[in-house]
């Protein structure tokens, strides 16, 4: 048996497929996923939000004109028209100016934390679709090499037959394992078609045909394990985590801002009242409302409620993601002792096993089920060698985007600037992140891509 043409084949049968429809980069759907209609979306709401939040007035009531014509019916002799004019304006004297920006602010915060957490998402969903489309691929290919093998073997056993040399059980046999093969390729074929279009959705294109993901599997730079326990102690500031945070915050801002509306009100102006016959009078207005029933307890006890429940998903939120980002630093360790069992034993000596039993078997000291066990090992070996490489390099992917999202930008407590402070600080990212990614194995690539 020669292997190697049959090797050659099902690569060209591969890049025929890939041509079905367009290629795109780990880096391509990284940056496609920024954009996204719900990305975009967010990044909106959040802009007008903060563009009219710095719109907001500082003053809470508007001015009043008052303009009351008349005329003097008696006595006869001063009968004349009179009118009182008078011009008014209140304040708030509970602070109800700032708690308003205080919580438009917060607000603010709210749906800026939703928009990253988003982002993030969007980011993970692309990375894991894309490695999930590669390794597709590379089981099609894999696929189709073990039905070359297959085709090989059953015309082998076909030869053999014609010289009596095996049993037509042999024949039978041979050919229900090419016929394995042929569906196995069918059944990864679906799945490369799948997984295209799962990662089309994930970048929000609209797409009929599957997208190819194009290049080997990115290979991040990683902290180094010794500053994992480090790096779990800041887990608040994740975006999922930080929401939680901010819509506390907001609603109890919500509270604050509730209490100032029912507080206590001044009204200042001054009147300019006619008088018949022929008087004029200028007096001034003052009014002062005290706030002594409602301060607004009905509507304050459902905010502070919610900001209770709020809370309380933070702190399960916080807990949440150290246990979260524990795991996938395990992932990491886990899937690359896996990846390395598979690549140093289990693969070559399924493969040398099944090429010595083929071996045994043209010597006639083997039976044609004992060859086809040895293949059936070999294939799912080689079958879970492509599953290990994808599951290692997703667990890569997924914590150094958790760390680039960790790392991008901290928010500082609401305030009416607070956007304008957050969008003028650079990106901060620990040491382990600065070397970015590095194509596994990809002939003349050494880095690619920014951190996203």
């Amino acid at each position: 048996m020669r292997p190697v043409p049959h090797v050659l084949l099902a690569l060209g049968l591969l890049g025929s497929g890939a041509e079905a429809g367009e290629g795109i980069s780990f880096d391509q759907a990284l940056g496609l996923s920024a954009t996204a209609p719900d990305v975009l979306g967010a990044e909106r709401a959040v802009a007008v939000k903060r563009q009219l939040n710095r719109a907001i007035s500082s003053q809470t009531q508007h001015p009043q004109v008052s303009l009351q014509p008349g005329y003097r019916l008696y006595p006869e002799s001063a009968r004349e028209p009179e009118f009182i004019a008078e011009v008014l304006h209140s304040w708030n004297l509970s602070g109800l100016s700032g708690a308003r920006r205080r919580s438009a602010a917060a607000e603010a915060d709210v749906l800026d934390a939703e928009a990253r957490a988003l982002a993030l998402a969007r980011r993970l969903g692309a990375a894991r679709a894309w490695v999930d489309a590669w390794a597709a691929q590379r089981l099609l290919a894999t696929a189709q090499q073990q039905e070359a093998l297959a085709a090989e073997l059953e015309r082998l056993v076909t030869r053999t037959t014609a010289l009596a040399e095996t049993t037509r059980a042999d024949l039978a046999e041979a050919r229900a394992f090419h016929a394995e093969a042929e569906l196995a390729v069918i059944d990864a074929q679906g799945v490369v078609f799948e997984r295209g279009l799962e990662l089309a959705m994930e970048i929000g294109r609209a797409a009929t045909e599957p997208l190819v993901p194009l290049g080997e599997l990115p290979v991040p730079v990683l902290p180094p394990a010794s500053e994992w326990p480090g790096v779990l102690a800041q887990v608040a500031r994740l975006p999922e985590v930080m929401r939680r945070e901010f819509e506390a915050r907001a609603a109890r801002a919500r509270a604050v801002e509730e209490r100032a509306a029912r507080g206590g009100l001044g009204q200042f102006g001054v009147a300019l009242q006619r008088d018949a016959p022929g008087g004029l009078v200028v007096s001034g207005a003052a009014r002062i409302y005290l706030p002594v029933f409602d301060r607004g307890e009905r509507e304050r006890g459902g905010m502070l409620a919610q900001a209770e429940r709020m809370a309380g998903e933070h702190d399960m939120a916080l807990a949440a993601a150290v246990s979260h980002l524990a795991l996938a630093f395990h992932e990491v360790e886990h899937t690359g002792e896996a990846l390395a069992a598979l690549e140093s034993r289990l693969v070559p000596a399924s493969d040398e096993g099944a090429r010595l039993r083929e071996r045994i078997y043209q010597a006639g000291e083997a039976t044609l089920p004992e060859v086809l066990q040895a293949r059936r090992t070999a294939m799912a070996a080689a079958g879970r060698l492509e599953r290990a490489r994808a599951d290692h390099a997703w667990a890569r992917i997924k914590v150094w985007l958790l760390l680039a999202s960790l790392y991008s930008q901290s928010h500082a407590p609401a305030g009416p600037d607070a956007g304008d402070a957050r969008r003028e600080r650079k990106e901060r990212r620990p040491e382990g992140l600065s070397g970015s990614m590095r194509a596994s194995g990809a002939p003349g690539e050494t880095e690619r891509g920014a951190a996203p």
